[in-house]
């Protein structure tokens, strides 16, 4: 092994080590998967076709708090979660006496 010795100033040497240690970290560290944290938002239209119902009853919808809409800009969205925690399982007669 050959020891090589110089003079390199301190603030650029300590940007040496830095950078070494950034790296490893870097290429060491797990690979995490970014979640997708905003939930898509969807038009009035969409979400009326999405549940299959009219605009008229998605404006009834809204209005009884069946479905959270969200005025943006003067529009309203929803979003695709309350979209679908909206969509309950109808409990009929019928189901109940399989059980």
């Amino acid at each position: 092994m050959q020891n090589i010795i110089f003079s390199i100033p301190e603030p650029e040497f300590k940007t040496i080590i830095r950078d070494a240690v950034l790296n490893a970290i870097v290429e060491f560290a797990p690979k995490q998967q970014v979640k997708e944290t905003t939930p898509e938002l969807l038009t009035r239209a969409e979400t009326a076709e999405y549940l299959g119902v009219s605009l008229p009853t998605l404006n009834d919808w809204t209005k009884h708090g069946i479905i959270k809409g969200y005025r943006i800009a003067g529009r309203v969205r929803y979003k695709r979660p309350d979209i679908e925690n909206a969509l309950k399982e109808i409990e009929t007669f019928k189901n109940k006496r399989r059980v």
